[in-house]
């Protein structure tokens, strides 16, 4: 009687976490994250959302951490890279809420959400799948190795070949309304159920796959293509405090070998070494990985490796004071 009363007791609790107006099935109020997106999802203004979100969050971070994990391993990514695969799970979380869950004009949410049971595995494949839309538009690097990264470019290869093939047979560039004619009696010809296999193309598909010349004069009459080049103001500024900060770091190595009571065993890596390195490519706003720099200095031996990445957290300490002022006035 009183397990049964505690068992109760506990559902009514469970139930009193979701929203007033919730429509979620019953048998789905006690899966993991419900109470709290269900909240989320009722919430009044955006401000609300916003501080539930964020509570969700810092709520959940272990359960996350784990759907992250298995994401970034799945998809390949840098597991040194922990802020890109989060970013992506923030993407498609907030993209569930707006496009699938509130995808209704009334309050509440969608029956998408409501009988929804497993959230972080469906969380999991979300984030997962604009991995794999990003790597297919050419967004995101490193799809080498990954399952199935050919697969995505498959409709390219069709076009590019049908292309050809339209060329071969009548010795001229098709238009657009031509290549579409043709590359689509060709895949109705070749396969069983052209539609489904997501071979058939559009005209306005061709926008991604066609190439335009860069001396194309018309170039600059396509709005999304024409680019205004106008000076970088502060690169001056910015290059005269990243001298400054690899001078830090040289006085910094010459603190340490002042310091040093016996010779070292092998040859040390200068921070200031590091920092020119590292910083490089500033003005193109690239800046190298802990492996590229790796590559870039020629370091072999573990222990150097690791005093790369010592260096390279104490220069991102020394940068980050440096452009203190860049990063408040956002």
């Amino acid at each position: 009687m009183t397990a049964l009363l505690l068992n109760t007791t506990a559902r009514l609790r469970r139930r009193a976490d979701h929203h007033r107006r919730c429509d979620c099935d019953r048998d789905t109020l006690e899966t993991p994250w419900k109470a709290e997106m269900c909240q989320i999802l009722h919430a009044r203004n955006r401000v609300e959302k916003r501080a539930l979100l964020d509570e969700f969050l810092y709520t959940h971070e272990s359960e996350i951490a784990r759907v992250l994990k298995r994401a970034q391993h799945i998809s390949r990514l840098d597991y040194h890279d922990k802020d890109l695969v989060l970013s992506y799970f923030g993407d498609a979380l907030m993209r569930m809420l707006e496009a699938r869950w509130r995808a209704k004009s009334g309050p509440g949410t969608s029956s998408v959400f409501n009988y929804s049971r497993n959230l972080p595995t469906i969380l999991e494949a979300e984030t997962r799948y604009w991995i794999r839309e990003d790597r297919r538009k050419g967004l995101l690097n490193g799809t080498a190795g990954v399952p199935g990264d050919s697969s995505h470019d498959r409709r390219a290869k069709l076009v590019k070949r049908s292309r050809e093939l339209f060329e071969a047979e009548h010795a001229h560039t098709p238009s657009d309304a031509e290549l579409v004619d043709f590359h689509n009696t060709r895949m109705y010809a070749t396969r069983k159920d052209a539609a489904r296999q997501s071979v058939l193309i559009t005209i306005r598909g061709l926008g991604s796959l066609r190439s335009i010349p860069l001396e194309d004069p018309s170039l600059f009459g396509e709005d999304r293509l024409a680019w205004t080049d106008a000076p970088d103001e502060g690169a001056s500024e910015r290059t005269a405090r990243i001298r400054s900060i690899v001078a830090e770091c040289a006085r910094r190595d010459a603190e340490r070998e002042a310091s040093r009571l016996r010779a070292p065993k092998r040859r040390p890596v200068p921070m200031a070494s590091v920092a020119r390195v590292f910083f490089a490519h500033h003005c193109e706003g690239e800046f190298p990985t802990r492996k590229e720099l790796v590559a870039e200095l020629g370091v072999t031996e573990p222990a150097s490796r690791r005093e790369i990445g010592s260096h390279l957290n104490e220069i991102l300490a020394i940068s980050r004071r440096q452009f203190a002022d860049y990063r408040n006035a956002r």
